[in-house]
């Protein structure tokens, strides 16, 4: 049974890709640091930047980016997998033109999906018939292998963070454990959110950076920080994209920077698909 399935999705990492498509895994090692907001504003500015971008809600069971975008998909992951519709027919567009596939809310069964469901589900992203730049997926927190896959399949990884105290601690773990397990060319970088100022992101930075050198001989790029601004939380309250309402609020203007600074770089000549990343992992990650 297991060599059937690993035969049925070595067959489909054959489909051709354009080679300037990024995966972005958005991802953090606790809840409550601002991640599906940073997410849906990354994209709204990614495409601002002339990127098409999409959404891949991967917070399965407990699903935020239709509600930050204040939209409510008639379809969702749920439909999916339970055959009733295609990758195509979930896909749901907002009022700001970003597209995103939507995660199913309140269904428990969703949170720790067999393996064989998580890949039916990537498979299935490869029958979209929208050409996109960008896939940012909004994973959800904490390290559970799931999470953990899709971090070491995108070509870069974006740990969002804040000064907390116990946010700051999990970022550590979850770099930790990402930089341990990547041995490929996947880029690991952290976003310090809702700081006081740049002073105290990079007392952050430096401080996790040391750390994951120190464990495993490895470093962590710096994407940047994001003051604290109090628009951000009526932005969450009222349901509204707060780079697109306001572009010169203070999050607006650090999140452009943080964008810029995710995109920078080429990417390698011969970089290895999402796809096929996605079913090494699946076949041969094993959790300590």
């Amino acid at each position: 049974m297991m060599r059937d399935q690993a035969e049925s999705l070595r067959s489909m990492v054959k489909k051709n890709r354009s080679a300037d498509f990024q995966v972005i895994s958005i991802t953090s090692g606790k809840g409550g640091v601002g991640k599906t907001s940073f997410t849906v504003n990354l994209a709204y500015l990614l495409q601002k930047m002339g990127k098409n971008v999409l959404i891949l809600d991967a917070d399965l069971a407990l699903a935020n980016v239709d509600i930050v975008l204040n939209e409510k998909p008639k379809y969702n992951l749920l439909h999916l997998l339970t055959g009733e519709k295609n990758i195509n027919e979930i896909i749901w567009s907002s009022k700001y033109g970003i597209k995103f596939i939507p995660a199913a809310s309140g269904f428990e069964e969703l949170a720790n999906l067999p393996k064989e469901q998580q890949m039916f589900i990537l498979n299935s992203l490869q029958d979209i018939y929208y050409t996109f730049d960008i896939m940012l997926i909004d994973t959800s927190a904490g390290i559970s292998e799931s999470v953990i896959n899709f971090c070491l399949a995108a070509d870069k990884t974006v740990v969002v963070t804040t000064p907390d105290p116990t946010a700051v601690a999990d970022s550590y773990a979850i770099c930790r454990i990402i930089s341990n397990y990547n041995t490929g060319n996947m880029e690991l970088g952290l976003v310090v959110n809702m700081t006081e100022n740049e002073k105290e992101a990079d007392r952050i930075y430096n401080a996790t950076n040391n750390v994951i050198r120190k464990f495993s001989g490895k470093t962590i790029k710096y994407y940047g920080c994001i003051r604290k601004d109090e628009k951000l939380s009526k932005s969450i309250r009222e349901r509204y994209v707060l780079a697109s309402r306001y572009p010169n609020s203070k999050y607006s203007q650090d999140l452009e920077i943080v964008a810029k600074a995710i995109l920078e770089g080429s990417l390698p000549e011969k970089k290895e698909s999402f796809w096929k990343k996605i079913l090494n992992n699946w076949i041969n990650l094993k959790f300590d």
